[in-house]
């Protein structure tokens, strides 16, 4: 295996509900040591098609959430352990939020992470 190839990563994406958590939630990574996050600004599809789609209109009061944008948040992450740290860290910044604006994290092994900044 190439010395620039992590054994076990994993990734880590975060969906966070209110867009007001998202600075805590970004310095919870940091925290955790993570330092290669993205944030990507999204929109749940319930939302989007109660919107967007008439005939789906009517499931608007089913929506969950203040705010009708997400962030959603990836990250490589070298160990399970840091995923472990940042699942805690997250939970405990999002306990001041209301449940429905909390939004979700999850983790997927990956089968490589290749760091490219370095030399090939």
């Amino acid at each position: 295996m190439p010395e620039n190839v992590i054994p076990r990563p994993e990734l880590v994406v975060c969906v966070l509900n209110e867009p007001g958590f998202l600075d805590d939630v970004l310095a919870a990574f940091l925290e955790a040591g993570i330092t290669t996050a993205t944030v990507i600004e999204s929109q749940g599809m319930s939302r989007l098609m109660s919107r967007d789609m008439p005939i789906f209109a009517s499931f608007r009061h089913l929506l969950t959430g203040s705010s009708p944008y997400t962030y959603t948040i990836i990250a490589p992450v070298e160990e399970h352990q840091i995923t472990l740290e940042l699942i805690a860290l997250v939970r405990d910044v999002l306990s001041a939020a209301p449940e429905e604006d909390r939004g979700f994290l999850f983790a997927l092994p990956l089968s490589a992470l290749i760091n490219l900044t370095e030399a090939l």
